[in-house]
């Protein structure tokens, strides 16, 4: 008995010494200056964000509707069971749009879509109150009563019960904040309540989420009442949130123990514990929002292991396997994070993906108090996460590759329209990223026109900023307290604008200064602010109608890549202040795989008021080769901000441009085709046909290809559609086939072409001559001229065999030129 109290005494004392060693940094350095304490009014931003309020929420709201997502609660409240509407994750979606939706109405009240909200939580709060515990998960109630959580035999990386959880709880906490209503607070917090009382350590269950997310919406809620601890009394059951902190940790802690549970492996990271991951791994939008809950934990618990980690992921993350537009997860396989520096030009870059690094960068800028992580945030809400959604606000982008045919437009909706509801999320935030302080000072973390009330201590500021950022590098920040007050002011300076090369930097502007690019006046005089963490520092007694001006300098930069990242050498990219560019071939002669930019190239820039909404453009005289002529050609080159790529007609796009000609692929005919098929396999490409990749061999694994499987033993075609009527008298097929390496596909048992007739029939070409199908060569065949607005090549595929092509050549007549 002695020696059994013993050893429990000494096993309390060392928890509690371990407890005191990660506590010694008791959280986080600095504080977000809350939405509704911030008031946007931006030149650049005001726009966008009034149409993602009247437009892009309602749209998706309608549009989750229509596919039955609010009608799976309804079949649950019922009881009646029947078909679920959408993917097992629909429930999740449904709430990210009411935490984005409530951040938006936090800033701008709107008692319609209150309405509309309410009536929606008296749907979900009735299907909740059907079940005792408060469980609800739609797809695992209507498909799969008997595998709750992932447990039985179930897959909770497939049902997402703990994703849909933790966004409910995330939605309850936010709509509360943004309007004081409790009824989804409740569901949300009852259903938090029934998870802490089923997992944890023995004897309770060892259950982990499928997909991140949890982690931080549990935080949020343990946050929500330790501000308000009077909120407990208006719930109808007890409320201990340290139980909600204790099932996060345990959630990040319990990742890599398999005890008695599905392994889900670095897919989830859950292959070893997250304290001892050094590289960030697997789905990328599970890697990013698991992070993001890591560093919440880090700061509410000061534990320094959580934050060591949460370091390490962010710059792994950063300086080796984020693309330049913030684009985070390379390949669609597993929607996953390459190895480092594997970032290749059509990767995959989810939209989800780049607003979860956000989210992570945003969180480490307030556990540290450091600008780098506001850069990032910053590259991340100008070009990777912007450029999900149309500028109209109601098309979509799940992927966004850095090159892109035109074949990659944007979508109305989608079989996974996870993107919409994430993209809301973060701008609905966006307004409370703006502004942070500390007990000492205001942080300016990004330039945009707001005006924000805080408090700075025990004292109240008040502060206005007028920009035309980022088409100008000119911010105008005018102090409006009640008297005077001394404070510190601390002024992001931005790594595009002013910062040496770091030698594990990952991309870096050329001819960026060390200094001098950022210029600080305090009432018309030049300032000497002390640089910390990345700010420019001002500490003064500041009194009413004092006015700081910033001046950044914005020239058009070239932007090279690290090393080691092969897809940009011997490119650039372009940047101009936070903005990356893109060209595409609506804008330079119809083509962007055939264009190179010599080194001495001028940048020269011009503000369109009547492009893209108002953008600054970039032009070059650069360099467009073409098939069969000895020197390539001067073209006036004009880029468009990342961003606002695919807003117009369907165009191809480049972000890496090719510094000399000898590494571009000249232009051809077929450049100007949109490729289409009656068939493609979602792990192949219809571009792949005109992208200008010569293959080695018939099962040239190393380029893209394009197949028909799984389809086997019928009649396909494959098509170029033209934009205007094009001559043609001639085409050259190399077929892809796997008879080398023992898989599926084969050349196909006979071809011919077709085109479209004026009167818009098919019909085939007159004069061809044989059609070959031969492999390891191209296929070629000619045929009378013939004009026309689409070609097809049809194909009936052998028996018990699939196909598909690695390059499709078309030719023009002699006398024509491409």
């Amino acid at each position: 008995m002695y020696w059994r109290m013993l050893k429990r005494i000494m096993t309390v004392m060392a928890m509690a010494l371990l407890t005191a060693s990660a506590g010694a940094d008791p959280g986080p350095a600095l504080a977000s200056v809350p939405i509704e304490r911030v008031k946007v009014d931006d030149a650049f931003w005001s726009p966008k964000r009034d149409v993602w309020r009247r437009v892009t929420i309602a749209d998706c709201f309608d549009k989750f509707e229509r596919d039955g997502a609010f009608a799976n609660f309804d079949k649950v409240r019922d009881g009646h069971g029947g078909k679920h509407g959408g993917p097992p994750w629909y429930d999740g979606l449904v709430y990210e749009m009411i935490t984005g939706s409530a951040d938006f109405l936090r800033e701008h009240p709107d008692e319609q879509l209150v309405r509309r909200i309410d009536a929606y939580v008296a749907r979900i709060a009735a299907a909740a109150d059907k079940d005792p515990d408060g469980y609800l998960n739609t797809h695992t109630q209507l498909v799969e009563p008997d595998h709750r959580w992932g447990m039985n035999g179930g897959d909770d990386r497939r049902q997402h019960d703990l994703y849909n959880a933790g966004c409910l709880v995330e939605a309850g906490v936010h709509y509360y904040r943004a309007t004081g209503k409790t009824e989804l607070l409740r569901v949300a917090a009852r259903l938090a309540n029934h998870m802490c009382a089923l997992m944890g350590p023995p004897p309770r269950k060892n259950v982990v989420p499928g997909h991140a997310l949890g982690e931080a919406a549990l935080v949020d809620l343990y946050r929500l009442f330790r501000e308000q601890p009077e909120l407990k009394k208006r719930l109808p059951f007890a409320i201990d949130e340290a139980r909600y902190l204790e099932l996060a940790r345990f959630w990040v802690d319990n990742r890599g123990n398999h005890a008695g549970r599905r392994d889900l492996g670095a897919y989830d990271q859950d292959d070893k514990p997250v304290i001892e991951q050094d590289t960030i791994e697997g789905h990328a939008v599970r890697a990013t929002l698991l992070a993001t809950g890591l560093t919440e934990l880090a700061s509410v618990s000061g534990r320094d292991d959580y934050r060591r980690a949460a370091h390490r992921l962010w710059s792994n993350m950063t300086a080796r396997r984020m693309y330049v537009t913030g684009g985070v997860g390379a390949f669609a396989h597993d929607e996953r994070f390459g190895g480092d520096w594997v970032l290749p030009n059509d990767g995959y870059a989810e939209t989800c993906a780049s607003v979860g690094a956000a989210f992570f960068d945003q969180r480490m800028n307030l556990d540290a108090g450091e600008a780098r992580y506001a850069d990032e945030l910053e590259r991340e809400l100008y070009n990777g996460a912007l450029a999900g959604v149309s500028l109209a606000g109601n098309r979509y982008f799940y992927e966004n590759p850095l090159d892109a045919g035109k074949n990659r437009v944007r979508w109305p909706w989608h079989a996974c329209p996870c993107c919409p509801p994430m993209f809301l999320k973060l701008m609905g935030a966006m307004p409370g990223y703006i502004y942070a302080t500390s007990p000492e000072g205001l942080y300016v973390n990004l330039y945009a026109g707001s005006v924000a009330r805080t408090q700075v201590g025990e004292r109240e500021v008040a502060v206005r900023q007028t920009t035309r950022y980022p088409w100008t590098g000119d911010v105008r920040l005018a102090i409006e307290g009640d008297g005077t007050e001394e404070f510190d002011v601390n002024l992001r300076v931005p790594s595009w604008c002013q910062c040496a090369a770091g030698a594990d930097e990952l991309y870096t502007p050329q001819g960026r200064p060390a200094n001098g690019a950022f210029v600080v006046r305090i009432n018309g005089q030049i300032a000497s602010p002390t640089m910390v963490d990345g700010y420019a520092r001002l500490h003064r007694k500041w009194q009413r109608a004092d006015v700081i001006e910033i001046t950044m300098q914005m020239p058009a930069r070239r932007v090279v890549a690290h090393p080691s990242v092969a897809a940009a050498a011997g490119r650039i990219a372009l940047q101009r202040g936070p903005v990356v560019y893109c060209i595409e071939s609506i804008d330079n002669d119809e083509r962007v795989t055939n264009v190179s930019l010599p080194d001495d190239a001028e940048l020269r820039t011009e503000f369109r008021p009547d492009l893209l909404g108002g953008v600054i453009v970039i032009h070059a005289r650069a360099l467009a080769s073409l098939a069969g002529e000895s020197a390539p050609r001067p073209l006036e080159m004009t880029a468009i901000p990342f961003y606002a790529n695919a807003n117009r007609t369907p165009a191809s796009r480049r972000v890496w441009i090719p510094r000399s000609a000898a590494d571009v692929v000249p232009g051809v005919l077929a450049d100007l085709a949109t490729p289409t098929a009656s068939h493609t396999n979602p792990s192949d490409t219809v571009t792949a046909m005109n992208d200008g990749l010569l293959p080695t061999d018939s099962a040239d694994e190393s380029i893209p290809r394009f197949t028909w499987w799984d389809h086997r033993g019928s009649a396909e075609w494959a098509q170029y559609t033209f934009d205007r009527p094009t001559r043609l008298s001639g085409c050259s097929v190399y077929w892809w086939d796997e008879r080398r390496i023992n898989r599926h596909c084969r050349v196909p048992a006979s071809w011919r072409v077709v085109y479209k007739t004026p009167a818009g029939e098919w019909a085939p070409v007159h004069g061809a001559s044989a059609y070959g199908a031969e492999i390891d060569q191209f296929n070629r065949v000619t045929f009378d001229p013939i004009e026309t607005t689409a070609i097809r090549i049809e194909a009936q595929l052998q028996p018990q065999w699939s196909g598909g092509i690695l390059e499709w050549r078309i030719d023009a007549p002699s006398a024509t030129k491409p």
